[in-house]
């Protein structure tokens, strides 16, 4: 850095000397048409050119140059320092005073706009640097940020190093840990000391984060910074213990409002649970005392009901614990596929055989086609995705309902569609019934007095899912219902591995 000053300040004096050289040349040449006192006006203009683009020091040397070539080259006697004439003696002195006070104070103008432009460029790193910190999603993002921004402003041997606070638990944000490390009991013990401002120890500059008294980070530097590094560094740890202060704010809030979520989702599922568990087991309870009670005043086709009852309630309970399972593991990631080739009319037999009498007052019809090529999928998550469909499906039915299952394919994709003639889906809501628990807060329990939990449609579109595949709610093609599609992709025999 000093040596780039000094090529500066040599190259100054010699574009002064270089300038009045070119000056005196010019000076000949319209000598021979204005009076030599106008030529004083041309070297006050070298003068005030030299003292705008240097500084002080080749201004006053370019100011006695002046002087000198003048006296030297257009009073008489020429090429003499002598002076014939006092009036001259008066005029030159005159132009000296004048060209060393415009040189003084065009220099202190270049200097103060200087200065102002110095003075702009701090703002504007400023400001960048905080556009760019409050980008920052976390603290790691903001500590890196900051990072960058101080070895800017330090040299190249300057070694920075942060540790911060959170939970009570000190982070330290070092990639490699070098010889002179401060370490962490050395961080530990300057966060004892609730730093209001920086402080030397053991050879570190420590910098506080804080913010609102309260103090989120350290900052250690061990280089020796002159004021204006100072100066920026303590506003770059300002700027940064803001950005940590509403990171650690947006933390708390994601948690607080997960805390709520999860709270809320418990109470929705206890109350799910309570119902959906309890309307079965009095059916089974009722049913089993009936026939405990009453076996020998009942006909053998009231046994049968009872009986036929305890069957379908069973069914019913199973369906609910089987969805509660199949929620747990969707929720918790535990979903293991142990894929096998099936035909896709298997799945959709198997799903139709077990709605069993759920189905009697229902027209089904299937329009299945024969070259549809394997799936390589796991059969019961699939089963179940398309046995809940049909649920959802005779859940929400309305008189003479019709359900058609249609199966087809492309080159990529096997597509079911399940179409019924039922009310129908909204389109604000076609997406919002894939939810968790949509139907006991949003009314399709409320609209069609269903006996569904809400999880159906939302363990379906997460099997699916799991397979590649995709699920959606669309209307029926031909008028009034819902069309319920399933498309899965079309694996190929030789590129499976697993």
């Amino acid at each position: 850095m000093r040596y780039l000053s000094t090529n500066i300040s040599i190259k100054q004096y010699l574009l002064a000397i270089g300038l009045i050289i070119v000056i005196v040349l010019f000076a000949q040449v319209l000598n021979r048409y204005l009076p030599y006192t106008s030529l004083l006006l041309l070297f006050l203009a070298g003068v005030l050119l030299v003292s705008a683009k240097t500084s002080i020091g080749p201004a006053l040397l370019s100011s006695i140059l002046s002087f000198l070539s003048f006296n030297y080259f257009f009073t008489e006697p020429y090429h003499s320092f002598n002076m014939l004439h006092k009036v001259d003696v008066a005029t030159l002195v005159i132009f000296l005073m004048v060209a060393l006070m415009t040189a003084h104070l065009a220099t202190q103008m270049r200097e103060a706009i200087a200065k102002q432009e110095a003075a702009l460029n701090r703002l504007s790193h400023f400001y960048d640097f905080s556009q760019t910190l409050s980008s920052a999603t976390n603290t790691e993002s903001s500590i890196e940020i900051l990072k960058q921004a101080l070895h800017r402003v330090l040299s190249n041997d300057g070694q920075v190093e942060i540790a911060t606070l959170h939970d009570s638990q000190l982070i330290m944000h070092s990639q490699q840990f070098t010889t002179g490390h401060p370490g962490e009991e050395m961080f530990k013990h300057m966060f004892s000391k609730q730093l209001k401002t920086e402080f030397w120890h053991k050879g570190w500059l420590f910098f506080p984060l804080s913010s609102d008294d309260k103090q989120l980070g350290l900052v250690a530097i061990n280089e020796r910074i002159n004021e204006k590094q100072m100066a920026a560094i303590q506003t770059f740890c300002q700027l940064t213990a803001v950005a940590l202060q509403r990171t650690n704010l947006v933390d708390e809030l994601a948690k607080t409002k997960l805390i709520a979520e999860t709270e809320q989702l418990r109470a929705t599922l206890l109350s799910s649970v309570s119902h959906d568990l309890r309307t079965p087991l009095s059916s089974i309870i009722g049913a089993s005392s009936s026939l405990r009670e009453y076996s020998q005043q009942l006909s053998i086709d009231d046994h049968q009901l009872l009986l036929q009852t305890i069957e379908d309630e069973a069914h019913r309970l199973d369906r609910h614990i089987q969805n509660l399972l199949d929620m747990t593991r969707l929720s918790q990631g535990k979903l293991n596929l142990n894929k096998e080739w099936i035909d896709i009319d298997d799945l959709v037999n198997g799903a139709i055989n077990r709605l069993g009498h759920l189905l009697d007052d229902v027209e089904l019809e299937l329009n299945l086609t024969e070259d549809t090529p394997m799936l390589y999928v796991q059969g019961l998550f699939i089963e179940q995705a398309i046995f809940n469909l049909l649920d959802n499906a005779i859940q929400h039915h309305s008189a003479e309902l019709k359900i058609s299952i249609n199966v087809y394919h492309d080159n990529e994709w096997i597509s079911l569609d399940i179409i019924d003639n039922g009310p129908g889906i909204p389109l604000s809501e076609k997406e919002k019934i894939f939810n968790m628990f949509y139907s006991l807060t949003q009314g399709d329990r409320h609209k069609s007095d269903s006996k569904g939990t809400g999880m159906g449609l939302a363990i379906c579109r997460g099997m699916v899912e799991a397979h590649g595949g995709q699920v959606m709610a669309l209307d029926n093609p031909s008028g009034r219902g819902t069309m319920m599609q399933i498309k899965l992709p079309i694996t190929a025999l030789n590129s499976v591995t697993n």
